[in-house]
């Protein structure tokens, strides 16, 4: 495998940037590659070993040799594929392509297809999960791969992740099936997290580290002071601060493991926002910053009653958001998302 010393490296990382589609990062790289002359004249371009070089499936090489094509930089022949545009096209030159004639090292393939990976995970769960109090879904595997340019291998590893999220579950047929999120199923979870959410908390906040105790009060301050600025993100964040970092330090894995599992409710919160904003989380925002107050002066168990307080309270708000939702005009489905009769 070759080395890269790491200013090279965090280059080629540019280049391979995760919040690009992927078939933009493969043409960028071969666009660089035909201009530095790494790749002469009527250079034989195929789809399957430049997939394997970028740890891609064909869809978005495909993608990018069309779109290099548009630009002139490539052309198409007789053979299967394309050629690199030059004097020399005319005489197809049947190379075997190398990481080293595109400008890669195995290292930074490896690092493009694991970003790639994170990205989709990211984007794919998100969908799923604001998806989930519209109703009940089948999930295409292969609609899902076509959709992100990427393996059904995978689509299946992110769907195996979220199964273990309880987001997506399989029927009896074994398909990929989500929802939908009722209000039982939303009072169910906010039992557990009452209960659970408090027990992590006493034994995490012993452990958090002072500066970033004092960096999540001070957004948590700022919020309060100017809650017209508070955005969906924002807002995502601020509970992460409080349902995730502040219990994260627990040395019990099992029980971390079973309060993010219950944390899916919170989707509710954050669909009923992207409609109306975030002025109705105001009582929140005042609860979170009790619990972090008491955290603050090493009032542990007074903390850990707060948040089951505000836990038991923000149960009341969500399941009266749920109901809002129901009204709300879906947004459009995604090619991957069959709805499915309840």
């Amino acid at each position: 495998m070759m080395t890269v010393n790491n200013t090279a490296k965090q280059l080629e990382a540019a280049d391979l940037d995760v919040a690009r589609p992927r078939y933009q990062v493969i043409a960028t790289k071969i666009e660089r590659a035909i201009k530095d002359g790494l790749l002469p004249s009527g250079a034989v371009l195929t789809e399957d070993p430049i997939a394997k070089l970028f740890r891609s499936s064909r869809t978005p090489v495909r993608t990018a040799l069309g779109f290099l094509n548009e630009q002139g930089l490539l052309k198409r022949f007789d053979g299967r594929g394309f050629v690199v545009a030059g004097d020399n096209d005319d005489h197809p030159l049947r190379v075997n392509i190398t990481y080293d004639m595109l400008g890669l090292s195995e290292v930074t393939a490896s690092d493009a297809a694991l970003l790639t990976s994170e990205r989709v995970f990211r984007e794919f769960e998100n969908a799923l999960v604001h998806a989930l109090p519209f109703g009940k879904f089948r999930i295409n595997e292969q609609a899902a791969a076509d959709y992100f340019q990427v393996s059904r291998t995978v689509i299946r590893d992110i769907l195996s992740r979220l199964l273990v999220r309880g987001i997506v579950r399989k029927d009896p047929r074994s398909h990929w099936v989500m929802g939908p999120l009722t209000a039982a199923e939303v009072a169910h979870y906010y039992s557990i997290r009452a209960r659970l959410e408090p027990l992590a908390l006493e034994e995490s906040v012993p452990l958090i580290n002072e500066d970033l105790l004092d960096e999540m009060m001070n957004r948590l301050n700022q919020a309060q002071h100017e809650p017209d600025e508070i955005s969906v993100s924002l807002l995502g964040e601020l509970e992460r601060d409080l349902h995730t970092t502040l219990l994260s330090k627990s040395p019990n894995p099992h029980l971390l493991r079973m309060v993010n599992q219950s944390q899916l409710a919170l989707v509710v919160n954050h669909v009923f926002a992207s409609f109306v904003g975030t002025q109705p989380f105001e009582d929140s925002w005042q609860e979170h910053a009790l619990i972090f107050n008491f955290v603050k002066r090493g009032s542990y168990k007074l903390a850990a009653q707060a948040l089951e307080e505000h836990l038991n309270r923000a149960a009341e708000r969500t399941s009266k958001r749920l109901m809002a939702i129901s009204v709300f005009p879906t947004s459009e489905t995604k090619p991957y998302l069959v709805r499915m009769d309840t």
